[in-house]
């Protein structure tokens, strides 16, 4: 057993670093066995625990075709947590329920923990003809309420009659979306970049504006 050992081994070192795989039967290309461990491969070379506890590191070509596969096999295994490593996409829950929100800030860090984009409305709720028929036609609906849940972030900004912003930070993103008139509606995503923009229409209805977002929220 020793010769075949040394005949195997390139270089044997101490081990210092606990390992966790269990003992199994190598075989050489000259058909000679040894019991070990399998450690790593690096550089096409094989690294095993031997039972005496030494580590032996020796060409992965001087293995039979059956312990290369099974080398491989066990990379596949060992990489595989790296993956969980990985941003996870966030989730939506079940039971969530969209609120309008007022300032986009709030609303970029929902996006970004919920992973929907954020349906920015400049709108003016008290004197804007448009603008209320596009809450009776499509935001005060019920399917528009159950859409919205688990699939947008909802960011509403009222402006005052002819357009006039409650404060500086509306009027502030009112230039940069570069808004016209009232109402208009973007769609946009975590970090505030536009996807589409759109506004109101004789005949829109909550299932027309689902399958616009469905459409654009794509892009991000």
């Amino acid at each position: 057993m020793k010769s075949r050992i040394l005949r195997w081994a390139i270089a044997t070192v101490t081990l210092t670093t606990p390992l966790h795989a269990e003992f199994r039967t190598w075989t050489s290309t000259e058909g000679s066995k040894i019991q070990a461990e399998f450690v790593k491969v690096e550089n096409e070379s094989v690294t095993l625990k031997l039972l005496n506890g030494s580590i032996s590191t020796f060409p992965e070509s001087k293995l039979s075709q059956a312990d290369q596969e099974f080398i491989k096999s066990s990379q596949t295994t060992v990489a595989a947590p790296s993956a969980s490593t990985e941003k996870e996409k966030p989730t939506v829950p079940e039971n969530r329920k969209a609120k309008w929100l007022t300032r986009m800030d709030k609303a970029k860090q929902e996006s970004e923990e919920t992973g929907l984009p954020i349906f920015v409305l400049f709108t003016g709720t008290t004197w804007c003809p448009y603008c209320i028929k596009l809450e009776k036609a499509v935001f005060s609906e019920k399917e528009f309420k159950s859409y919205a849940n688990q699939h947008l972030v909802l960011l509403m900004l009222d402006f005052g009659p002819g357009g006039t912003p409650n404060n500086r930070r509306d009027e502030k993103l009112a230039k940069e979306f570069g808004v016209k008139g009232f109402p208009t509606y973007f769609l946009t995503n975590s970090e505030g970049k536009q996807l589409a923009s759109g506004g109101y229409h004789d005949g829109i209805t909550p299932s027309e504006f689902a399958k616009w977002v469905d459409s654009n929220a794509s892009k991000s």
